[in-house]
């Protein structure tokens, strides 16, 4: 069936030249028996180059007048005109091209189970990476393309109503009750960068974040390249128990702290929480892992601490080409199986070198891709870090720097550092802290 499926593919191309067009074969799936490989090869530089010059580049007498002798040693011009000669229709060319990538792929499983007894098994991370490869490569162009922009509206009616319904939350809540009215929460599909100068908070707002997305029934899942699991889930346990830290490192715990604690373990064993400490993980290796937890889990948040750690099996000789890749990597994730990813990311010392230390875009390092793909940028910062006479004393400020669909802003949360916990704000004390800094603001005037 494999040559007769490549040699009507090859004698359908030269029948019509436009069904290239239509082709999303390549070399890598034709054989070299009969010159097929080279024949497809031929046939593709002429429809590259000569498209415009001739009304049909496939012609063996165009070709033949290109290629001279070269075309006699891949069968000549006799060759092409039976290949072209043998198809009396090419009604069934997306039959046989999907026959021939069907049997490409069949032959290259072939070769890896082959590879796989030889070698005793191998790495197993590595083999399902090509199993997935094989499996998107057997798809061709079966899947994607234009639909009618009516039936993307199917249901759509019920789509608004569920969203009235959810107080206009309509993705997973994150830990800001701001942010969720200006977002309706973390959104499937999106990429969000959370960046920040160190001893923000970065890691423990996501814990926080976590801790609010898993309370009505989300999954959550954190790959943790900075902190080994145990350091992340204690300080989990501390923020959701209201346990000082010091005391779960110190083991200096109250009987109170132990009822606390005990709460708290319970409520992360009823919970959908996971975390991933593997060291040296990969973008390919999340992808991998976050492929298996959505057939469990179809609503998911992903959380990667932190975007600079994160490596790839591609290699880059210049780490801005790397980080962009990565980004491109995270949001495709996002894309291909509705979930919403949070990435957080480092930024760079020239925000400590302005008077207004608050980070910029232009803060985050190779901020180009970064901020190219992301859906969502927020800053982490803390004034009571700079400034020891600050009004904003134990207040983080969330700035939103981006915000594709939803806009810009900035928010602020209680930051209890001995627990871990950010508190939302109420009206009444969101009045009285602007209050506080505009007062802070007139005698600083003052005294100038």
């Amino acid at each position: 069936m494999s040559l007769e499926a490549q040699r009507a593919v090859l004698g359908s191309l030269l029948k019509d030249h436009t069904l290239m067009d239509d082709c999303f074969l390549n070399k890598e799936d034709f054989s070299e028996e009969e010159y097929n490989q080279k024949v497809f090869n031929v046939l593709s530089y002429a429809h590259r180059h000569f498209s415009g010059e001739v009304s049909n580049p496939f012609d063996p007498v165009f070709l033949a007048t290109k290629w001279g002798a070269k075309l006699a040693q891949i069968g000549g011009m006799a060759h092409f005109m039976a290949l072209r000669d043998s198809v009396p229709t090419t009604d069934g060319f997306g039959y046989y091209q999907k026959a021939v990538r069907i049997e490409r792929v069949q032959r290259q499983l072939v070769e890896l189970g082959l590879q796989i007894a030889t070698n005793g098994g191998g790495d197993l991370a590595e083999l399902r990476q090509h199993i997935d490869a094989l499996t998107e490569l057997q798809k061709g162009d079966d899947e994607g393309g234009p639909v009618h922009m009516a039936s993307i509206l199917d249901g759509h009616s019920q789509t608004i109503i569920n969203r009235a319904s959810s107080s206009g939350v309509t993705g997973a809540k994150t830990a800001n009750d701001d942010i969720n009215q200006m977002s309706g929460g973390h959104q499937k599909g999106d990429l969000e960068i959370l960046a920040a100068r160190p001893s923000m908070g970065k890691t423990q707002y996501v814990l926080n974040d976590m801790d609010a997305v898993t309370k009505d029934g989300w999954a959550a899942v954190i790959f943790s390249l900075e902190m080994k699991d145990l350091k992340v889930v204690e300080r989990l346990v501390s923020t959701i128990g209201g346990i000082k830290n010091k005391r779960i490192k110190s083991g200096m715990m109250s009987d109170n702290d132990w009822d606390s604690y005990s709460k708290a373990v319970a409520i992360i064993v009823s919970r959908n929480l996971y975390i991933d400490d593997t060291p040296g993980a990969t973008v390919e290796y999340i992808r991998r892992q976050v492929k298996a937890l959505r057939k469990e889990f179809p609503n998911l948040v992903v959380y990667v601490d932190y975007l600079q750690f994160l490596n790839t099996e591609k290699k880059f000789t210049k780490n801005n080409e790397k980080v962009g890749y990565i980004t491109k990597a995270l949001k495709g994730i996002a894309r291909e199986f509705d979930v919403c990813m949070v990435a957080i990311s480092a930024v760079g010392r020239d925000c400590e070198k302005r008077p207004d230390k608050r980070p910029m875009m232009s803060d985050l390092r190779e901020s180009g891709d970064i901020e190219s793909d992301a859906d969502i940028v927020t800053f982490l910062y803390r004034d009571d870090y700079y400034n020891a006479d600050t009004p904003k004393k134990n207040i983080v400020e969330l700035i939103i720097a981006k915000g594709r669909d939803i806009g810009t802003g900035v928010f602020e949360m209680v930051f209890r550092r001995d627990t871990g916990r950010f508190i939302n704000l109420t009206k009444d004390e969101k009045y009285e802290l602007d209050k506080k800094v505009k007062e802070h603001a007139q005698q600083a005037n003052s005294r100038r």
